[in-house]
């Protein structure tokens, strides 16, 4: 079976940085010897115990980062402590919770707050589900709950490995402080000048008895600190025990041992096994052929969307190969009849022209008859146009052939003979 989807993050570097007593340790050792240098903390016994001689200053350094991870832990144990009573799972009808809860509980333990993560209740919870869920059943589960709660032991006896260390450091380190007090002493001893070498013996020895002093006692303020620390851890994985027994045991649904009610129950639950992977895998085909069809449909959209939109670009591109077509015939014929229309229009132009000139000579000869009708001569002057006429009778007739041409371009009537 598959590991479950859970989103639990371990803690980042900077976390773990942040929980460093190394860190908080050698800040508390600066600010420290920062005070007593510029005389806030005075005095004969610091001066004496803490800043008299390097070895003093390491035992007080390393006295203080025990110190730190003491604190750092005590500080975790109160929030889980806290936390202890305000954590629970849906607890639901017992003994019929199935493998698949499992992953809906880690879920939840994920959501927790990450200062609680690496506690010893989330885990240990984290862990039994873990178990159940890569076993497929809770028939060994409370082998399982015996097992992690003698892994947190161990893990809370490893804990405070750092500050062992520091306890059994801090008496070498004074009694290394004491042979080196006494080195010095014996070698300023001179028996040529016994009265200034006793006083300087007597530093030397004072040294080493002050090292010695300061080693053993940060020792014993660091073990009584250990111990406190680790009772209220032990308490506090007796109460882990007692919470994850309460949330594990008997939740989930058991199958037996080995005789015909287990066997029977181990059938169904292959049997249930087998269904639920013929139901996912029926799921994923059914996922796959939606899949391909809703491909299949995309791809014949983008098909017929190319295809339309090449119809449309044949379909404007002939149109505007007609259109053109027809507007260029179009064109030429309205400019043979604007031509025909002009040529016209000259005419006409010249028909004007005409009809103004002849109205002209109208206009003239009604003034000239008018001036005949008005004279008192009228009937001389008709006579005399009888006689002209006759005379140009008589020359028509006379064998010549002439032609009588009259020219209306001009501004006077005028006839011509050839």
């Amino acid at each position: 079976m598959n590991q479950p989807r859970i989103m639990y993050k371990p803690n980042n570097i900077v976390s773990a940085l942040f929980r460093s007593p190394i860190l908080w340790g050698g800040l508390a050792t600066a600010v420290f010897y920062a005070l007593i240098r510029k005389g806030l903390i005075a005095g004969e016994f610091v001066e004496r115990y803490f800043a008299s001689h390097p070895v003093e200053y390491v035992a007080t350094a390393m006295f203080l980062v025990a110190l730190a991870a003491l604190a750092i832990k005590l500080v975790d144990l109160s929030t889980q402590t806290a936390a202890l009573g305000k954590f629970n799972f849906d607890r639901g009808p017992d003994g019929q919770h199935t493998v698949e809860d499992c992953e809906p509980l880690l879920q939840q333990l994920a959501q927790a707050p990450p200062r609680l993560q690496d506690g010893y209740l989330i885990r240990r919870l984290r862990e039994v589900l873990e178990y159940v869920w890569r076993k497929g059943d809770a028939d060994s589960l409370d082998e399982e709950l015996r097992h992690l709660a003698d892994v947190d032991a161990y893990r809370s006896h490893d804990s405070y490995a750092l500050v062992r260390i520091i306890i059994w450091a801090i008496p070498i380190l004074g009694f290394l402080g004491t042979v080196i007090g006494i080195t010095l002493a014996v070698a300023k001893l001179s028996p040529q000048q016994i009265e200034t070498s006793i006083t300087e013996v007597t530093a030397g020895l004072g040294v080493a008895f002050d090292t010695t002093a300061l080693s053993l006692g940060l020792s014993m303020v660091l073990m009584f600190a250990m111990y406190l620390t680790s009772r209220i851890e032990t308490r506090l994985v007796a109460d882990v025990d007692a919470k994850v027994s309460a949330e594990m045991v008997g939740r989930f649904e058991h199958f037996g041992g080995n005789d015909g009610g287990g066997q029977l129950a181990l059938l169904r639950r292959m049997t249930d096994r087998v269904v639920q992977s013929s139901e996912q895998l029926v799921a994923g085909q059914a996922e796959l052929w939606k899949s391909t069809i809703d491909e299949a449909h995309q791809r014949w959209q983008s098909l017929s969307g190319e295809a339309a939109e090449q119809l449309q670009r044949t379909f404007c591109n002939s149109l505007d190969s007609a259109l053109n077509n027809a507007l260029d015939r179009h064109t030429a014929a309205i400019s043979g009849q604007q031509e025909q229309l002009i040529r016209q229009g000259e005419i006409l132009l010249k028909v004007v022209e005409a009809t103004g000139q002849i109205r002209q000579l109208e206009t003239a000869l009604n003034e000239n008859l008018s001036a005949l009708a008005g004279s008192n001569d009228f009937s001389k002057t008709v006579l005399s146009l009888s006689a002209a006429i006759n005379l140009l009778t008589a020359r028509l007739d006379d064998g010549d052939q002439r032609t009588a041409r009259v020219d209306l371009s001009g501004d006077q009537h005028r006839e011509t003979a050839a």
